[in-house]
Parts: C-alpha cells; sequence; structure tokens
C-alpha cells in the first residue's frame, strides 16, 4: 500500500473505534436526538466499512482481513440493533470499541511493523481521539444548522477534552524532537529535530503549525466567545478545524511510516 493508503487506513479504523464513545453522551428522549444518533451511527459505520473495503482492496494479509470482516459485522449488528431502540446503561457499543482495539492495534503491528509498539499504539490512540472529537464537533455544527432545538452533548466539555489531548501531544513532540536520538544516512546520530531540519523542515513546520498550533488557536477562539458566535461562524470553526487535523494528521502519519519516528 502507498504511504497515503496506509495513513487513511489507520485513520479510518481509529475513528470507526473511537466515535462509539460520544454515543452514551447523546440522549434519546426526543425525536431530534434519535436522528442525530442515527446521523452518527452512520458516520461510525462507514469509517469501518470503508477501512475494511481498503484491506480487501491492496491485500493485506490475510488474518488482518478477516479480523476487519469480523469487526465490521459487529458494527453492523450493533447499529442496526440501536438504529431504532433505547440505549441502556450498559451497551453494545462497548463490544465496538474493544473489536476496533483490537483491529487498531494488529493494523499497526503487521502494517506499520514499528519496534517497539507501544509508542504507535499510544500516539495512534490519542491522534485518534483528537480527529474524532473534530469530526463530532463538525457533525454538531452542520446538525445545528437544519435543528436548533435538538439537545445535543455540551461543546465546552468536548472543547476542553480537545484542548487537554492537544497538549498531551505537544508535550510528547516537544520530548521526541529534543530528547530522542536518530541515525542519518552516514551514521551520524543526531536529535530528531537536526534530523528534520536537515530532511524534511517543510514538512514538519507544516505539521507543527496545522497540527498543534491551529487547532489550539480554533478551539480557544471557539471556547472564549461559544456564547456570542452563531451558526455559520460555528460551522466554519468546526471545518477549520477538522481541515487542519487531517492535514497534519496524515503528514504526522507519513513520518511515522518513512522514518519511524511516532510524533
Amino acid at each position: 500500500m502507498s504511504t497515503f493508503i496506509t495513513s487513511l487506513v489507520l485513520i479510518l479504523i481509529g475513528l470507526a473505534m473511537f466515535y462509539p464513545l460520544f454515543f452514551t453522551k447523546i440522549g434519546r428522549n426526543s425525536k431530534g436526538t434519535r436522528r442525530f444518533l442515527q446521523f452518527n451511527y452512520l458516520v461510525h459505520l462507514i469509517a469501518g466499512c470503508s477501512s475494511v473495503l481498503l484491506f480487501w482492496i491492496y491485500s493485506v494479509n490475510y488474518p488482518l482481513q478477516l479480523s476487519g470482516i469480523v469487526y465490521l459485522i459487529v458494527i453492523v449488528v450493533v447499529v442496526l440493533y440501536y438504529w431504532k431502540s433505547p440505549l441502556p446503561q450498559w451497551n453494545l457499543f462497548s463490544a465496538s470499541i474493544v473489536f476496533g482495539v483490537i483491529v487498531f492495534i494488529r493494523s499497526i503491528r503487521e502494517i506499520v511493523q514499528l519496534t517497539p509498539l507501544w509508542p504507535g499504539v499510544l500516539i495512534g490512540l490519542l491522534s485518534t481521539g483528537i480527529i474524532a472529537i473534530s469530526i463530532f464537533l463538525f457533525m454538531i455544527s452542520i446538525w445545528k444548522k437544519f435543528d436548533k432545538n435538538t439537545n445535543l452533548p455540551s461543546v465546552p466539555l468536548i472543547l476542553n477534552t480537545l484542548i487537554i489531548l492537544i497538549g498531551i501531544r505537544i508535550v510528547w513532540d516537544l520530548v521526541i524532537l529534543s530528547s530522542v536520538k536518530i541515525e542519518d544516512q552516514n551514521g551520524i546520530l543526531m536529535s530528531v529535530y537536526h534530523f528534520f531540519v536537515q530532511n524534511n523542515i517543510y514538512y514538519l513546520s507544516i505539521t507543527i503549525l496545522f497540527g498543534l498550533i491551529v487547532p489550539l488557536i480554533i478551539v480557544f477562539i471557539w471556547t472564549k466567545q461559544s456564547r456570542v458566535l452563531n451558526i455559520k461562524k460555528i460551522f466554519w470553526l468546526s471545518f477549520g478545524l477538522l481541515t487542519s487535523v487531517l492535514l497534519s494528521e496524515f503528514i504526522f502519519k507519513y513520518f511515522l511510516l518513512q522514518y519511524g519516528i511516532v510524533l
């Protein structure tokens, strides 16, 4: 698979795995919230279907393909079960999350072939959380354009969670860039930061800008002015957030696949 397709597969699997966490935070007492839930079920289903389809189109190893099929069956069964039924206190989406984590970890191990595995899994989960929250905020902004009366989850709480996740990633990236050593083609040992300065400072600058700085600025603006922002401005803020996060994530994955550097 190409670097782009591999990155896309990892992003889609992570999204399908993480997204059901939001479902228990959405009430189902009104018709509007039920439709909003169904709208988000489709996001979960499309992400899962797309990732499994790419497994088979690009012929990854057979065990991973079978794992993807089992995961997709779980997603379909759970979505169909909850399409019109109320969510109990303990729900079947837990099964979808568990299967998603298994397929996600296997994908990193067998497609990326990273050693040791844990940094890729840890930052994969972190980046997946950032992407999933950004998409969920975008879905909320779209829904508000059509139905202003639906009782949606608390956006400030979601934004604060996003700030924490981005903050953790900033700390991680600073540690990796300054402390981790990497050997260049001439056998010279240098920090990851100096390696990028010599080899790929352009991509690193874009990643820091759109993956860390721009999302934080957007989230802070959204948080501080949430009471005065109209629906149109909220839509464009969420669109800008999602675009910057996705753009940077593909470059983060490029660094992982090309150099084995987990940022």
